[in-house]
């Protein structure tokens, strides 16, 4: 990444149209969310959820949540196609770890497709593990891998990516 990038905390109030135009631009129809869906996750993850710009347009975006004690969720992660293997994705993916860290966190699970060769290794490199198949988890009927990031692989992500990692150690 050059000049011009640039990372934002989404804001619900004014970030809805953005999520919802880069959710339709990065993947096809049955991938999709629905808007409601979407207008929920703005409202209810904001705090660990982050759109990518480059020279000022939107590029990529995550969704993530932290759901009971300790477990953080990425929801949803795109980048726009023009704007892939140039470490956005692993930016945001970072920062979205590390801001639910932040808050006490200890291990982080996805749901990737299992076709999705690109993602799948970028998960890998963070230190993602399969866990599980889930069977037909897609409205395709397209099966997905329940991916986790734990143990001392969570925390070598975190010495990696985060300045919460000093305050943790």
């Amino acid at each position: 990444m050059k000049g011009g990038f640039e990372l934002r905390r989404c804001d619900p109030d004014d970030d809805m149209d953005i999520i919802v135009s880069l959710e339709r631009e990065i993947f096809k129809p049955s991938e999709q969310y629905t808007l409601g869906f979407i207008n929920w996750l703005c409202r209810n993850c904001t705090n660990y959820s982050y759109i990518a710009f480059m020279d000022g347009k939107p590029v990529g975006y995550i969704i993530s949540c932290i759901e009971g004690l300790g477990r953080g969720h990425v929801i949803s992660v795109g980048v726009l196609r023009n704007y892939r293997r140039m470490g956005i994705g692993n930016t945001l993916m970072c920062q979205s770890i590390c801001s639910m860290a932040e808050r006490g966190i200890d291990h982080v699970i996805l749901e990737v497709r299992v076709s999705n060769t690109p993602a799948i290794t970028l998960y890998r490199k963070l230190g993602f593990d399969v866990r599980d198949v889930l069977r037909s988890y897609y409205n395709d009927g397209e099966d997905a891998y329940l991916m986790i990031l734990e143990n001392d692989k969570f925390k070598a992500l975190i010495s990696k990516c985060c300045s919460v990692a000093k305050q943790s150690s």
